[in-house]
């Protein structure tokens, strides 16, 4: 999703499409699903953060609803923070919520096992 937002700036600030309602709609929509990070294990886990992937999404909200035209400028700031967005997504990141990161048991160690047996059960 973020390759995908960066290559729609990119043409937008090229020139190849023009700004108009249709491609900041996708815009809108490919930032927003980068921005909330959605994962696909447990069904309906958001893990939306603060950070580069939210300005980018801001910045093309911003541009859809007409609050900042779609000048050069704009332009160019969506396309360098969707492009750091892509890049280093945690450059700056605040998460909203506490991730729980699993815990894998360690099997390098901690087992008592005895190599040494005698050969009194063998017959």
């Amino acid at each position: 999703m973020r390759l995908a937002a960066f290559v729609i700036s990119l043409l937008l600030l090229a020139g190849t499409v023009d700004p108009t309602q249709g491609w900041l709609i996708a815009l809108v929509v490919v930032t927003g699903i980068a921005a909330l990070r959605p994962r696909l294990a447990p069904p309906w886990s958001l893990r939306p953060a603060i950070g580069l992937r939210l300005a980018s999404f801001v910045l093309a909200v911003l541009l859809l609803a007409g609050t900042v035209d779609a000048s050069r400028e704009w332009l160019i700031a969506l396309t360098a923070v969707s492009g750091f967005a892509m890049i280093w997504p945690r450059l700056i990141s605040v998460p909203l919520y506490e991730e729980r990161r699993r815990r894998w048991p360690d099997w390098r160690g901690g087992w008592d096992w005895d190599w040494e047996w005698d050969r009194s059960d063998w017959r």
